[in-house]
């Protein structure tokens, strides 16, 4: 007996809607590998006799990868289609795991491994956060809100950052060959997702023509950059800023911690990192293309961990600190999401890929906020320093309110009446 319509319909709806899950999981692996590395830097120092300054610039070594593959990556997944460039995002990862293996007996391959993972990295975000985008939509995934993508996106890449740092660290901690087995671990989860992510349609390249938008403009509709420079770059900085205040600045603002301060540490990696994966949930439900509301909450939550950490700072009471990485670690997740919805809605389609690395640059220049502050600790206080970040969140919060509902899209703009 041939099965009524509606049950057809179901199963071919379960069916397309999966085509986001390999795609969102090629970032969380690649997330991962990304981070797998941080767990094992006191390790590499005690057991193998590696410096500071060596481990420090495997570190700095990744951004030199991610930057270029962040803004060619994305621009080659335009051209060339999403499913070539992710793929060869989660290739990557792997070799760059395959070459850390044999760090501790040629350090060499720990620095080209360390590279190969920050471009795995930025071709992952600009390519597959775009492709996740495009499956997260109809035909492919019907049920999808209008912020999905980005959502499943950040969701899936800051859970892989989280991830990898305390698998690899538990793995290094309490398992055999802890040189290769979190390595080897990433490994064996990748292979598989690698013939599941080779099923799924490419999107870019499976467009027909006729529906590819005139990307002389690289947005949607003409006042589309304008808005991208107004709302979205003066929050991005903050995604990566936030959480990197949150694990590494915070900590360092109480004295009294003696032997428990790598404790305090971890404690502080987790919440704000646990933080910023548990949260986006929540910009889910304040996003919107009438405004930048989910970009509001998003920086006002950091101002608020910015006042949290200054009055840590002042009592030096360690519960206060936690509840302030705890808050950084929640802006940090609620920039992300924000401000990848906010690109993605006004990214011409065939830029999209374009536009999202962009966006995760600005992003990254967050990161040197750690650095910033050991420069400028040289001359200033913690809690002169502290003030002068929380005025630039405040700079930040009030350019993105005075621009919130100013060069929106014609449908936006119609729906509450105003004018460009």
């Amino acid at each position: 007996m041939v099965p009524p319509q509606p049950r057809r319909k179901g199963i071919v709806l379960r069916t397309t809607t999966a085509h986001w899950f390999p795609v969102a999981s090629a970032l969380l692996l690649v997330g991962w590998g990304a981070n797998q590395f941080a767990s094992l830097l006191a390790f590499y120092q005690q057991q193998h006799g590696f410096s500071q300054l060596a481990v420090t610039s495997m570190l700095g070594i990744y951004v030199a990868g991610l930057i270029p593959a962040l803004l060619l990556g994305g621009r080659l997944s335009d051209a060339l289609g999403r499913k070539p460039a992710t793929f060869a995002a989660l290739a990557m990862t792997v070799v760059a795991s395959g070459a850390m293996v044999f760090g501790p007996w040629a350090p060499t391959m720990l620095f080209v491994g360390r590279f190969l993972a920050g471009i795995a990295t930025g071709v992952a975000m600009a390519a597959g956060s775009s492709w996740v985008k495009e499956l997260s939509q109809p035909p492919w995934d019907e049920r999808a809100g209008h912020n999905s993508g980005a959502r499943r996106a950040s969701l899936f890449t800051t859970a892989g950052f989280w991830l990898g740092p305390v698998v690899s660290g538990l793995l290094a901690n309490y398992a055999p060959a802890p040189e290769i087995l979190p390595y080897l671990f990433h490994i064996v989860l990748c292979l598989p997702l690698m013939l599941l992510l080779a099923k799924v349609p490419d999107v870019v390249a499976s467009a027909p023509a006729a529906t590819t938008p005139n990307i002389a403009s690289h947005y949607a509709y003409p006042d589309g950059g304008r808005r991208f420079w107004r709302v979205v770059a003066p929050g991005a900085p903050w995604v990566f800023g936030s959480g990197t205040l949150g694990f590494a600045v915070v900590p360092a603002l109480l004295t009294g911690l003696g032997d428990h301060v790598l404790l305090y540490s971890t404690a502080a990696v987790a919440l704000t990192l646990g933080a910023g994966v548990a949260v986006q949930a929540l910009a889910r439900r304040v996003d919107s293309e009438r405004s930048a509301a989910a970009t509001l909450t998003a920086i006002s939550t950091t101002v608020v961990g910015l006042l949290i950490a200054l009055m840590t700072a002042l009592t030096q009471f360690a519960w206060l600190g936690l509840l302030a990485s705890t808050l950084l670690g929640a802006g940090y997740g609620l920039i992300l999401v924000a401000g990848l919805s906010e690109t993605q809605r006004l990214s011409s389609s065939r830029a999209l890929g374009r536009n999202s690395g962009q966006f995760y640059v600005l992003a990254y220049a967050g990161f040197l906020a750690p650095t910033i502050w050991a420069f400028a600790a040289q001359w200033f206080e913690p809690l002169q320093l502290l003030l002068a970040v929380l005025g630039l969140g405040v700079v930040s919060l009030l350019t993105i309110a005075v621009n919130s509902q100013k060069f929106l899209p014609a449908r936006a703009l119609s729906s509450t009446g105003e004018s460009a």
